[in-house]
């Protein structure tokens, strides 16, 4: 898959558009944190993960109808695609597992790190994204930040909550796996299609694993709860995965996949992760900088 060339035209400039795009998307995701955690106080994790893209599946179909549009995949993608669904599946069903032991601002840092693993794993698997002495810098100061603020829960009574940070880093590394596999399909399916179909494997699965492991589907249901699953299901999930995976289309993986930190959680924030949300902030702005020379036009276009 990931041996053939991915797009067949040049990467386009990151303008102030894609950034004002990137920087609400950022607000939205980092909403969902705590979406995601209130929603796990009615559902059980795997529940929780078939609700959202069930949710995020029927609005972009909606959308689609809205806008007198097919959702459809060209002959040979299915078997990708069905791929990427279950990535997908792998991805969101650690997460849900992690956040539910740890906290929405510690999940915060460790699953917004994904740019770090996209920017070494395009290094390896995309011709014209290599690493280069900002990335390699960045990167470090990134891995800088997440020690400092795992350190912290070392010295905590409850292993369950580093636990729960592993786990939302192991799925930060396959969200940049899927984001890296998702470039190379964006080259022959269309991003909606493409998120849609994706997210049409995913909840079924969900629900399956949810009747076979978890005791119920729903444990608790409020208005609280409610509006928690609206928000990442069609706001966080389906109004702007399409819109993302549009934009991943038109540039370098590396460069699109941007931090922004967001402090207006219901936590604490403490020394410790004040500290490494910092570094990791800083760490991924160096990866995602462009180079002097690239000031009006990326490297390779």
């Amino acid at each position: 898959m990931l041996g053939r060339p991915h797009a067949p035209f040049a990467p386009a400039t990151i303008d102030p558009r894609t950034v004002a795009l990137l920087t609400f998307f950022c607000l939205v995701w980092g909403g969902a944190m705590v979406a995601i955690k209130v929603s796990l106080s009615g559902a059980p994790p795997f529940s929780a993960a078939g609700i959202r893209f069930a949710l995020a599946s029927l609005t972009l179909l909606l959308i689609a109808a809205a806008r007198g549009k097919l959702l459809y995949l060209r002959h040979g993608s299915r078997r990708p695609v069905l791929m990427l669904g279950l990535l997908l599946v792998v991805q969101h069903g650690i997460f849900n597992l992690g956040i539910n032991l740890t906290t929405a601002s510690r999940a915060s840092v460790f699953l917004y790190t994904q740019p770090v693993f996209v920017a070494i794993l395009a290094h390896f698997l995309i011709a014209d994204d290599r690493l280069d002495r900002n990335k390699v810098l960045g990167i470090g100061l990134s891995l800088i930040g997440l020690l400092v603020a795992f350190a912290e829960r070392l010295q905590a009574p409850d292993p369950r909550v580093l636990i729960g940070d592993g786990l939302v880093l192991l799925s930060a590394i396959c969200w940049a796996i899927g984001t890296i596999y998702q470039k190379d399909l964006l080259a022959f399916v269309e991003p909606a299609s493409l998120v849609f179909y994706q997210m049409m494997i995913a909840s079924p699965l969900f629900f399956l694993l949810s009747i076979l492991f978890e005791p119920a589907l729903i444990i608790a249901l409020d208005g609280a709860i409610v509006l928690a699953f609206f928000y990442q299901g069609v706001i966080a999930a389906g109004l702007t995965f399409a819109a993302f995976a549009a934009l991943l289309k038109r540039h370098q993986v590396s460069r699109l996949s941007v931090l922004l930190g967001h402090l207006l959680l219901q936590e604490p924030l403490t020394a410790y992760l004040a500290v490494g949300l910092g570094l990791v902030a800083v760490g991924i702005f160096i990866v995602n900088r462009p180079r002097r020379r690239s000031r009006f036009r990326v490297q390779g276009s």
